[in-house]
């Protein structure tokens, strides 16, 4: 069997985007803005390639400004070897509407960094951010001379505004700046397990590691029952995909293993879930949590502490940051494969990561993973009034979550 491995470099061990991004649409040019990416459509871009006789009489780029003299003067002199009628075979009013929407989710307020704790655990925070301002104008003359150059992307001119306090200077523990970050999708989930996997983020949330130190999910979920806010929801268990409390918090451990990957960190407890899930694609990389019998657990190799902060963002989008102080780690990865995929659900898969670190040390870790066939785990229920049994096959691709992938103690 040949196999194919995708060998990437994430630097700073920042993403898996190439695995655990949402997908988009075919994009017929992008625009970019630091790590920020808009994706025009064809349609779109056509209708920008399309001249307009309205171009001069154009004034809504700065109202206060004569449209013709922004044409033919601010763009055409910024760029010195391009004519000033260039301008003219573009429509410009479609392009300008277009950064108008990306501005909104470019532009911002500086914000100062915060850092606050209680009893060892992070209650406030926020990493602070610079202030953002998109330069339409000189941002139209970039794209401009983009799409003259027969390009397929543009970087949008951003104007940065410093903010006063930086994340540094909120702590003496090293928590400087961003170090990596796992993410992952639970779209379609019910409700009892969002609720769960909202419950479990709170629990994760503000931990903080000193160096050397051994993160244990379990150690900071605490005790998975009604008394301590979590519903029953489906679990993965010998007997059966049967409801308990927590179903639906591997979530959140498999979230938090995919950025201690990204980290770099020495996994050294983790396995996989029973059977396959649809919502830890690609396969391998998730990461099955039950207390008092299975954790998930790594070590903070890094110079200073870490702080676990996990967000929940839009469109059921879940990601753990992981902020600390940057070494000159080099982590790549063997891309996620699955192999030995059979018609009953049944599968195998590998994801393997080496680690370089600053004196050239190697560290290599590789993670095998073997799913069985959801129909090994019938659920069992008597139909209401009848006494009559009936047997229930979670489907391959669309099995609820579950923290057990072990026999039920």
């Amino acid at each position: 069997m040949l196999k194919r491995i995708l060998k990437y470099n994430i630097g700073v061990g920042l993403t898996l985007l190439l695995f655990f991004a949402l997908s988009t649409k075919a994009s017929a040019f992008t625009l970019l803005a630091d790590d920020q990416e808009f994706n025009i459509p064809a349609a779109t871009l056509k209708n920008w390639q399309k001249p307009t006789n309205a171009n001069l009489k154009f004034i809504s780029l700065e109202p206060e400004k004569n449209a013709d003299a922004f044409l033919l003067t601010e763009l055409g002199l910024r760029n010195k070897t391009k004519v000033k009628s260039t301008f003219l075979e573009y429509n410009l009013a479609a392009i300008y509407t277009s950064l108008k929407d990306v501005a909104s989710e470019i532009n911002g307020e500086p914000e100062d960094a915060v850092f606050k704790t209680e009893n060892g655990i992070v209650t406030e925070f926020n990493p602070g951010k610079n202030g953002r301002d998109l330069d339409t104008k000189s941002s139209v003359d970039q794209i401009i001379s983009d799409l003259d150059a027969e390009k397929k992307e543009s970087a949008l001119v951003v104007i940065q505004t410093e903010n006063k306090k930086k994340l540094s200077e909120t702590n003496d523990v090293g928590i400087n700046e961003l170090i990596a970050y796992g993410e992952s999708n639970y779209s379609g989930s019910p409700a009892n397990r969002i609720f769960n996997i909202k419950v479990g983020v709170n629990k994760e949330r503000g931990t903080l590691l000193a160096s050397g130190e051994t993160f244990s999910f379990n150690k900071y979920l605490g005790p998975v029952d009604g008394e301590h806010g979590f519903l029953p929801e489906l679990v993965i268990k010998k007997e059966g995909t049967v409801p308990e409390f927590g179903g639906g918090l591997c979530q959140v451990s498999s979230t938090m293993f995919r950025a201690a990957m990204n980290a770099g960190f020495p996994i050294t407890e983790r396995r996989n879930h029973s059977y396959a899930v649809q919502y830890y694609a690609p396969q391998g990389t998730d990461a099955t949590i039950y207390p008092g019998v299975q954790d998930l657990k790594f070590i903070n190799d890094s110079p200073a502490h870490i702080l676990i902060w996990p967000v929940l963002e839009k469109g059921n989008h879940l990601r753990f940051y992981i902020y600390g102080t940057k070494d000159e780690r080099k982590v790549e990865f063997e891309a996620p494969y699955v192999y030995d995929k059979k018609p009953d659900g049944s599968m195998k898969a590998t994801w393997g990561r080496t680690v370089t670190t600053a004196d050239g040390t190697i560290k290599k870790q590789v993670f095998n993973s073997t799913y069985q066939s959801p129909a090994l785990f019938h659920k069992t229920l008597e139909l209401p009034g009848t006494g009559t049994p009936t047997e229930t096959t979670p489907e391959p691709t669309q099995a609820s979550d579950t923290p057990n992938t072990i026999p039920a103690q």
